[in-house]
C-alpha cells in the first residue's frame, strides 16, 4: 500500500512537473516579447494601505518616478494604527500629484480592503487605472509597459506577478504551496474567453476605468476574501479579456514579513480559495501533511527494510518536488538552502489552516492585518 501511494504521488508529480514547464513559457513576459507606447499616457494608480509603515513610502516614490505622462496616485489610508498616514501625508507635501484619502468609511458587509479600493475608484477621472498593494515598488517603466500590452492586445484587465520575496524559514517554507497553486491555476485558460478560470495577481491589476464601474466596481466583490482572483472572475464572466503575465523585473514585493506573519498570512489565501465552503479548509490542511509524510515514510522504510524500489521512487519525488520550487526563480527570490527543508511546510501549513478555521468557524470572524471582519455563510453566486 505505501508503494502504491508513492507511485501515485511520483506519477502525479511528473504530471504537475510538466504542466509547470509548459504553463511557464506562456506565463513569463521576456522584454523581447513587450510591445512599446509612444503614445502620452494618464492614469492614476491606487494603494490601500493598512498598517504599511514598513513599505508604503517605497512604493509611493516608485510610483511617482514612472515613465508616466499624466500620473495621479491615490493612497487610501485605511484606518491604521502606525505611521502609514503621516508618512503619506508627508509624501503628498513633496508632490501633488498623490492623493491622501484617509479613513473611509468601513460600509458593514465590506471587508476593508475592498471597501477603500472602492472608494478611491470613485475619484478616478482618467480612462486607465492600476490597483496595487502598498508593499510593492516598481521599476520606471512598469506602467508603460503595462499600458503598452493592454493596448496591443484590446485587454480590459492586465495584471502582472511581481518577484517575490522569501526570507525567513516560515517565509520560504510556503514556496510549495504557492509552486502548487502555480500548477493549479496558471494556464492559458485564464485568457481563454471560453474558459471560468480566472486569475489576478493584487500587486498589479491595470482596467478600463470605463469597464469596472460599468461592473459596479467592488460591489458585488465586497465580502470575497481573495479580491484580485474574483475581479478577474467578474470580468470574465461579462465576456471581457484579461491577460496575466511575470514581471519580476519590473515589481519586487516580500509578501510576508516575517515568520509569525507568514504563519497567519497563508490563511488568508487558503479561507479565500474555499469561500464560502469553509468546512473545506481542514482539508486543504491536511493533504501536505499526508504528502509529504508518505514520501519521508517511504524514503525511511525502503531504507530500512532494503526495499530499493519503493526508496527510489520517494527520493525521486521528493528530488522533483525540490526542482518545482527551483524552478519558480527568478519570479521568487529565495534561498535554495532553507528551501532543502521544504517538507517542513506541512506541518505549518496545517497549524496556520487549522487555527484559521477555528477562528473563522467557532468565531465567526476573519482576521487580517490586525482587523476582524465578521463573516457570514452565504450561497456562491459565482
Amino acid at each position: 500500500m505505501l508503494t502504491l501511494g508513492v507511485g501515485i504521488i511520483l506519477v502525479v508529480h511528473l504530471l504537475a512537473l510538466g504542466w509547470m514547464l509548459r504553463s511557464r513559457r506562456w506565463f513569463d513576459w521576456p522584454a523581447n516579447r513587450r510591445p512599446t507606447l509612444d503614445a502620452p499616457i494618464a492614469m492614476t494608480a491606487i494603494v490601500p494601505a493598512r498598517n504599511e509603515a514598513e513599505d508604503i513610502e517605497g512604493c509611493l516614490r516608485s510610483l511617482l518616478q514612472q515613465d508616466v505622462e499624466t500620473l495621479r496616485v491615490i493612497a487610501v489610508n485605511d484606518h491604521s494604527t502606525d505611521a502609514t498616514p503621516q508618512i503619506i501625508d508627508g509624501l503628498a507635501d513633496e508632490d501633488s500629484r498623490l492623493t491622501p484619502l484617509h479613513d473611509p468609511t468601513l460600509t458593514p458587509g465590506w471587508l476593508g480592503k475592498h471597501n477603500a479600493l472602492h472608494t478611491a475608484l470613485a475619484q478616478v477621472e482618467t480612462d486607465l487605472v492600476v490597483f496595487t498593494d502598498a508593499d510593492v515598488t516598481f521599476a520606471p517603466e512598469c506602467l508603460r509597459m503595462a499600458v503598452a500590452e493592454l493596448e496591443a492586445r484590446q485587454l480590459d484587465l492586465l495584471s502582472l506577478c511581481p518577484q517575490i520575496e522569501y526570507v525567513t524559514f516560515c517565509e520560504t517554507m510556503l514556496l510549495p504551496i504557492y509552486m502548487v497553486a502555480e500548477v493549479l491555476y496558471v494556464s492559458p485558460a485564464i485568457e481563454n474567453p471560453r474558459s471560468a478560470r480566472a486569475l489576478a495577481v493584487g500587486a498589479f491589476i491595470l482596467v478600463r476605468t470605463e469597464k469596472i464601474r460599468a461592473l459596479g466596481g467592488y460591489e458585488s466583490i465586497k465580502d470575497k476574501i481573495l479580491d484580485d482572483v474574483n475581479i478577474a472572475r467578474l470580468f470574465k464572466r461579462h465576456g471581457l479579456p484579461v491577460g496575466l503575465r511575470a514581471a519580476p523585473d519590473l515589481m519586487h514585493v516580500r509578501l510576508f514579513k516575517g515568520n509569525w506573519h507568514a504563519f497567519t498570512g497563508v490563511t488568508k489565501h487558503v479561507l479565500g480559495i474555499v469561500q464560502p465552503r469553509y468546512w473545506l479548509a481542514p482539508l486543504f490542511a491536511t493533504l501536505p501533511l499526508t504528502i509529504y509524510g508518505t514520501l519521508l515514510w517511504g524514503l525511511i522504510a525502503g531504507l530500512l527494510t532494503g526495499r530499493s524500489v519503493l526508496a527510489g521512487m520517494a527520493l525521486v519525488t521528493l528530488v522533483l518536488h525540490y526542482a518545482g520550487i527551483l524552478l519558480l526563480r527568478p519570479r521568487a527570490r529565495f534561498s535554495a538552502l532553507k528551501a532543502l527543508a521544504f517538507p517542513c511546510a506541512g506541518v505549518l501549513f496545517a497549524v496556520s489552516c487549522l487555527h484559521a478555521t477555528y477562528l473563522l468557524l467557532v468565531k465567526r470572524m476573519f482576521h487580517w492585518r490586525g482587523r476582524a471582519t465578521q463573516v457570514e455563510d452565504r450561497p456562491d453566486d459565482e
